[in-house]
């Protein structure tokens, strides 16, 4: 006798009770948990920090490598919600929507390029003065990666040693006080 789980179809059809379930089961498939997908892979060569694409992928994003220079890099982390917390609205090309986001998209914060799926593994690096505001791939060791963005951009920001203040402190706009002019120009 077959001694997988059986689940009973009762409930779906007709309104039909748990026990009254005229002999209709339907054996349950086992639960796999798969793990996440690497779409690239994050290194750091001297003063650059390289994405490389993996297979179908660099077809897709219409790119097989990205380089960031080290020094733009303003924050880096893991972040398995990015699809949500990044923005990317305006403008995409290559990549769909729904299942995975790739190739490079566009929104109000500027360019950003994407590699991820379900982007459970994803890293998010963020940039100033560089061609893309964020760099989100999805890699197989996301805290190993994030280690060694944040080495190397602490290395570009304080010297060889290291020992610089990392992530640099970005200017301070300044308060906003004061009365603000009103619509004919004069303030109130």
């Amino acid at each position: 006798m077959n001694d997988q789980p059986r689940r009973s179809w009762g409930g779906l059809f007709g309104g039909l009770d748990a026990d009254d379930t005229m002999g209709v089961t339907m054996p349950v498939p086992p639960r796999r948990e798969h793990p996440p997908k690497v779409w690239g892979s994050v290194a750091v060569e001297g003063d650059e920090i390289v994405v490389r694409l993996q297979g179908w992928r660099k077809v897709v994003a219409m790119r097989g490598r990205l380089a960031v220079p080290a020094a733009s890099v303003i924050r880096v982390e893991h972040d398995p919600a990015a699809r949500v917390n990044v923005p990317s609205k305006l403008r995409r090309r290559g990549g769909r929507t729904g299942l995975f986001r790739l190739g490079t998209y566009h929104s109000l914060v500027g360019w950003s390029f994407w590699a991820v799926g379900l982007a459970r593994n994803a890293v998010v690096i963020e940039c100033d003065g560089a061609r893309f505001r964020h760099v989100v791939v999805e890699v197989a060791d996301p805290a190993r990666t994030v280690a060694e963005v944040r080495s190397a951009a602490a290395r570009t920001h304080g010297g060889a040693d290291g020992r610089g203040v990392w992530p640099p402190s970005l200017p301070d706009p300044g308060p906003v006080s004061g009365p603000h002019p009103g619509p004919g120009g004069s303030p109130g």
